[in-house]
């Protein structure tokens, strides 16, 4: 594989440099980077409109979830193109409507231009409210009644028709409960016994009416679909149609990462119509990449949406539509990513970072995890102390990208299918002098790809589950193992089937065998959850576990990050949920200190970090510690941490405090 850098004729690039407290920004001449909308893990397009530019619209998005500052409703003007044809974008700015005031932004909100006017449209079962764009924000036009929907409304988009007729298409759901209605007991299991998931994997149908230009509703609700069953987990209609016509209907996309379409008739045949497949060519189907699908139509050119913009649990993708299939299917061309310049460097929702040499060119690179299931390389550009890195690519392991999920057994539920969560730690596993990767995730088991490559050239095999006498080594889910070599022995800390952090040895490249429990100095086990009866099973796990030796005395401490609600080292009295009950909320990273030795470890009660002597919270899940020599490091390793908003946050160690459970 060919790494090109950003080097001049006469001096190399020099990218943004490291700062404290902050994230690690791209490097490249231009600091280019996936677009990304602060520290948030879900980003939702709500549609493009042509304000920037007659070569592609500007970008309306919304942001639900996340830190409360991140939250908001947001444009985002065109910029241009990469030479390989990637959307770039300004950074976003913030749009005023008329529910900018609200705590949250509401989901039912939609952008749709008709001709020269920019509406953003709230619908309801009830009633829909129209505001119209005024060159800045949005401004209340009017508010109308609906009515004839007997299902919840989903999602739903607009489309002229003719001269006095604007259509409305509604994904409504059918209001099946995914929570099995005896979610509290069973220890808050979706699965019965005979591993079947125990809840309603609800069903959606497409339905549509038409109102005037006054917004008034002029016909009645009717369904479009065939049936309720259009796809597991539908989660949004566009409206697609280009200049002829040719293509023209409705376009559904599911939370899963599915795509289907529906011709748009004007008058439905008995029965409705079904869905077809949207295909990537004339025999494969098209399934978006990443979970949490968040669709719109996006215009190729003036008077068409014959595009794809897709956001969510990941960075934002445009599809271009290329042509119908015999039997009338779409397909949609190869993915382009949506770009930012002088942007943070992004390694996708709930990132778990290694920093290592993955490529042996002497310098600190990057290789991570995240939601998707995908590991990531970032290659540094630069010097370990200024550091520059490249976009990234996909690591492959037996010759194609990785990508590890769970299918449909997973501790949340078969909606989350598509969540890899993958946490790899990079480490020589076999003694061999190459990096090979272990990893869990969703999955709970720990499995490893090991390095048939070379130093400079990595190959991973297909990943090999690891056992423990000759049972699969299981654990609670979503945690990275911590790995380190103490003396001839290779160890592993994971978190077991109790939530305890558990020692194992290396036997040889597929077997571990168990050394028991990490203890406190005491002697006490270290366990990760709470007594709240708001927890549930889900909320077992999440630990992202590292070595270092951070106070320099030789022995092995140990990080752990963690959710907000977790509590080690004991259900009754820990971190960060003690201090978290007493509203400080900081940065969900403790730091075990070991005051026995590498051979016998045993750990000081823990502490959790802070930051020039405050907290500082980086969002509700797991944040993901590693200790490295990025930066200066005249006062020891510094400290890089991934969250889940993709970012990766650098903190220089001598500003780094501690707090214990009373503080």
């Amino acid at each position: 594989m060919l790494w090109v850098c950003s080097v001049g004729l006469l001096t190399a690039h020099a990218a943004a440099p490291l700062r404290h407290a902050a994230p690690i920004p791209a490097g490249g001449d231009e600091g280019l980077s996936p677009l990304t909308f602060g520290l948030t893990y879900n980003n939702s397009p709500r549609g493009c409109a042509f304000l920037s530019s007659e070569e592609a619209p500007d970008l309306f998005v919304a942001v639900q979830h996340g830190m409360p500052e991140a939250k908001g409703f947001f444009r985002c003007a065109y910029e241009g193109r990469t030479a390989e044809g990637d959307p770039i974008y300004g950074k976003p700015q913030r749009v005023d409507s008329p529910w900018s005031e609200e705590k949250t932004v509401p989901w039912n909100l939609r952008v749709f231009q008709d001709g020269d006017d920019i509406w953003l449209v709230r619908l309801t079962r009830t009633y829909m409210q129209v505001a119209r764009w005024n060159g800045r924000g949005f401004e209340m036009e009017t508010k109308c009644e609906v009515s004839g929907f007997d299902y919840p409304l989903g999602s739903y988009d607009l489309v002229r028709r003719r001269k006095g007729e604007i259509e409305v298409v509604v994904l409504c759901h059918d209001g099946g409960e995914y929570r099995p209605a005896t979610f509290p007991g069973n220890k808050q299991s979706y699965y019965d016994g005979a591993g079947i998931y125990r809840g309603e994997l609800h069903a959606s149908g497409l339905f549509r009416f038409t109102v005037n230009d006054n917004w008034e509703q002029i016909t009645r609700v009717e369904q479009v679909s065939s049936d309720m069953r259009l796809m597991v987990g539908a989660s949004r209609v566009a409206c697609v149609y280009n200049k002829e016509r040719t293509l023209d209907g409705y376009l559904i996309g599911g939370r899963l990462g599915s795509l289907k379409y529906i011709p748009y008739q004007a008058k439905l045949p008995k029965g409705g119509m079904r869905a077809l497949h949207v295909m990537q060519n004339e025999n494969e189907v098209r399934v978006h990449s990443a979970y949490s699908n968040q669709l719109v139509a996006m215009p190729m050119a003036q008077g068409e949406c014959s595009g794809l913009l897709i956001g969510g649990e990941s960075a934002m993708y445009t599809y271009h539509f290329d042509r119908l299939t015999a039997k009338g299917a779409p397909i949609y061309a190869e993915r382009h990513v949506v770009l930012e310049r002088q942007a943070p460097l992004y390694g996708g929702s709930l990132t778990v970072p290694n920093v290592v040499d993955w490529d042996g060119d002497g310098v600190l690179d990057i290789v991570a995890g995240n939601s998707e299931g995908r590991l990531l390389f970032f290659k540094n550009c630069g010097t370990n102390r200024e550091p520059d890195f490249a976009r990234s690519t996909e690591v492959e392991a037996d010759g194609k990208p990785l990508v590890l999920r769970p299918g449909y057994y997973v501790v949340q539920g078969p909606f989350e299918a598509s969540w890899g969560y993958l946490c790899p730690k990079v480490f020589d596993w076999n003694g061999d002098g190459l990096l090979d990767v272990v990893t869990s995730g969703s999955r709970a088991k720990y499995e490893v790809l090991l390095n048939r490559g070379t130093k400079t050239e990595p190959k991973l095999d297909a990943p090999v589950a690891l056992s423990c006498d000759n049972l699969e080594l299981h654990g609670s889910w979503r945690v990275r193992p911590a790995l380190a070599k103490v003396g001839e022995q290779v160890v592993m800390v994971t978190m077991d089937d109790d939530n305890a952090l558990h020692l194992y040895g290396r036997v040889d490249d597929w077997h571990v065998e168990d050394f028991g429990k990490l203890q406190l100095a005491d002697g006490r086990p270290i366990t990760g959850h709470t007594h709240s009866p708001k927890e549930n099973m889900g909320q077992w796990g999440r630990g992202k576990l590292s070595f270092a030796d951070w106070n320099g005395d030789g022995k092995l401490d140990l990080f752990v990050g963690s959710v907000k609600r977790s509590s080690y080292p004991s259900p009754e009295q820990g971190l960060p949920y003690s201090r978290f009950l007493k509203k400080k909320i900081g940065m969900q990273v403790m730091y075990f200190e070991n005051v026995g030795t590498n051979e016998a470890m045993r750990f000081a009660e823990p502490k959790q970090l802070l930051v020039d002597g405050e907290d500082f919270y980086l969002g509700a899940h797991s944040n993901a510690p590693e200790p490295c020599a990025l930066g200066d490091t005249s006062h020891g390793l510094n400290l890089v941490v991934g969250v889940e908003s993709g970012k990766y946050f650098f903190f220089e160690h001598n500003r780094l405090g501690y707090a214990g459970y009373d503080d």
